[in-house]
């Protein structure tokens, strides 16, 4: 199965290095040109993709913006039909966004956790209907760890020193933590 997501460039942050050179040399990995925008399509491509195989023929998903432009994206890919319900205070640019993947949008609930609430009711007697979590999954978590695999092969195999990701619902994060211990052992050169 071929991801949804394309390998990003790993590329030296010059000025950050030159700020203080003696943290070595400081990587930006450059997920904001993945197809989807962001390094969302990582994991929830993996978990469509798996969704998909496994014969759901409808993808529910909330979220306040990136996530559900990634289902958006992966169910258009797929040929699956999406809804993605997003807090009324998602943007109207947002939105049109989500709409432009061919993705049904629906503004419920003041914040992300009543969006949450709706999506997850629009599941019941729905049987071929799938719930895409924005980050609390394993499933996502593997598809996020792939970052760090892609680091390992353009760092031809050194070990970073350190990761320092961004940290909302902890799905990026947790997805590191997976690589990194993934590649403990025969995987990183000393």
């Amino acid at each position: 199965m071929k991801p949804l997501h394309i390998v990003t460039p790993l590329l030296e942050s010059v000025p950050t290095t030159q700020r203080d050179p003696s943290i070595g040399t400081v990587y930006m990995k450059m997920d904001s040109v993945q197809p989807a925008g962001s390094f969302k399509i990582r994991g929830i491509g993996n978990r469509c993709q798996l969704e998909a195989q496994r014969g759901k023929k409808l993808f529910i998903t909330s979220s306040g913006g990136n996530a559900g432009y990634a289902v958006a994206y992966a169910g258009r890919k797929l040929g699956i039909p999406t809804t993605v319900v997003v807090p009324t205070s998602t943007s109207e640019v947002m939105k049109k966004r989500i709409e432009s993947e061919g993705a049904k949008v629906i503004a419920a609930g003041k914040v992300w956790d009543e969006a949450n609430a709706y999506a997850l009711q629009l599941l019941k007697d729905q049987p071929q209907a799938t719930y895409i979590p924005p980050f609390d999954h394993p499933e996502v978590w593997a598809g996020n760890s792939s970052l760090i695999d892609e680091i390992r092969d353009q760092l031809e195999g050194a070990k970073p020193d350190v990761v320092i990701c961004s940290v909302g619902g902890g799905g990026l994060l947790n997805g590191i933590v997976h690589g990194l211990r993934r590649g403990e052992g025969n995987h990183w050169s000393d």
